[in-house]
């Protein structure tokens, strides 16, 4: 309730869908899609993600009043900076770094430690968070790991396991945040 509306926005999108910053930087307008309930997180030929795979995350029905209210931006990004010196028109993809200084400041304010060294708050820790509730909700590890896009397990459930969009939709509505 302390960040303006934007950043607000920026950190719920974090907070409930465990997406790396880097891909809420590169999230573009057509990535959301509010009537079929997805966010989607797409390798494109000048970005890909951090394993290298799409994935796409059910919108939580908490997620989705935030993003109701979303105004649509000019650019493709969905989320954008503010115009500078570098980028006068605006409509640039967010500043990673500056969202992190944000929500530090934001902490410090309401006197939670931060940052790494301190294991304070950082914008990572809103991963830390959802997988957190997730797991607090009962969701199987292995849906929290699609919807991460965790690829590290070498499981045969990593290999065959196929997790369905109205299953997924369905675990997404039973995380209590």
């Amino acid at each position: 309730d302390h960040a303006s509306p934007e950043r607000q926005m920026q950190l719920a999108v974090l907070a409930f869908t465990g997406m790396r910053s880097g891909e809420l930087q590169m999230l573009r307008q057509a990535d959301v899609d509010l009537d079929n309930g997805w966010i989607h997180v797409l390798a494109r030929q000048d970005w890909v993600p951090k394993n290298r795979q799409s994935r796409k995350i059910p919108i939580h029905p908490r997620l989705r009043t935030y993003l109701e209210t979303k105004a649509e931006n000019q650019g493709p990004f969905f989320f954008t900076a503010l115009p500078s010196r570098k980028f006068p028109q605006g409509n640039h993809h967010i500043n990673i770094k500056h969202l992190n200084e944000s929500l530090q400041r934001l902490a410090k304010r309401l006197g939670l430690p931060t940052g790494r060294k301190a294991n304070g708050l950082v914008v990572h820790s809103l991963r830390h968070f959802f997988e957190t509730e997730c797991v607090k909700g009962g969701i199987p590890q292995r849906v929290i790991d699609i919807w991460m896009g965790h690829t590290g397990d070498r499981s045969m459930g990593r290999v065959y396991y196929h997790l369905g969009d109205k299953e997924s939709q369905s675990f997404m509505a039973k995380v209590p945040f």
